[in-house]
């Protein structure tokens, strides 16, 4: 008899570790279960911003996502999150995926998982009209960038900046320059071609000469999430069927081809 108690501590001990190790859990039946895909972003035009006019979530991302919730039955609930947190953010359940024109990075698949990289993108440099920055003397002035972003591993990294500023989203880096707290903003080219040089950022220009490398989106899930074999199909279908190249053209983006093919 005590050899049976045993046996079925056991076993119950190994069932709590499993479950709290993940193993066995499907982030799909959950999303379906729960009747909606919760999706992190930050505020980043073309990709996810809020329509002036409708108040509500729009941009490349935000509508591709919106017909992923819809196709697996279920709503989409974007949500504003810290980029410097978002591992945390997918592996503590609070999102269910990472959708926000992310940088496909080695050091960051270390940590999660990726879809099927859906857009291509670059780092650039933005500074005022009339800044007398150069493209090489940029590693000397005072570099805005997003925590945790591929610009603030390009600051760090390629330019070796000597005072960066990292601030919480790519449109607070362009604030900083704007406001004169900063020389100059690291940021996706995707957004600069989007904003820079319109409206509340008129006065600010991309410098020439200075882009850095060449990059790849994707969408961020947890390890071993079973919500990759659906997602990675509905990119490639909405490539196949003329939906991504429609949203590429209205927000200005450059599609990584070979992969979705």
């Amino acid at each position: 008899m005590k050899r049976l108690i045993a046996l079925i501590l056991a076993a119950t001990l190994l069932c709590t570790l499993l479950v709290s190790c993940g193993v066995g859990n499907s982030d799909l039946e959950t999303v379906k279960k729960n009747g909606k895909l919760v999706v992190g972003v930050t505020v980043y035009p073309p990709m996810d911003y809020i329509d002036e006019e409708t108040n509500e979530w729009t941009g490349f991302d935000a509508e591709l996502a919106q017909q992923f919730a819809a196709s697996l039955g279920v709503n989409c609930q974007i949500v504003i999150i810290n980029w410097g947190n978002k591992v945390a953010e997918l592996n503590s359940n609070q999102i269910d995926l990472v959708w926000n024109g992310m940088t496909a990075s080695e050091e960051l698949g270390e940590q999660i998982d990726f879809s099927v990289s859906y857009a291509k993108n670059a780092q650039v440099a933005v500074v005022k009209k009339g800044s007398t920055l150069t493209a090489d003397s940029v590693k000397n002035a005072k570099i805005a960038v997003e925590n945790g972003s591929a610009g603030a591993t390009v600051a760090q990294e390629t330019i070796k900046g000597t005072n960066i500023n990292k601030v919480t989203a790519m449109v607070d880096a362009l604030n900083e320059v704007l406001a004169g707290t900063s020389d100059v903003a690291i940021i996706d080219i995707t957004m600069a071609q989007s904003i820079i040089g319109k409206g509340t950022y008129a006065d600010l220009q991309v410098l020439d000469g200075a882009s850095y490398g060449d990059e790849i989106f994707a969408v961020g899930l947890r390890q071993g999430s079973d919500l990759k074999e659906e997602l990675d199909a509905f990119l490639k279908a909405k490539y196949a069927d003329g939906t991504m190249t429609a949203l590429a053209e209205k927000y200005n983006v450059g599609l990584n081809t070979d992969a979705l093919k």
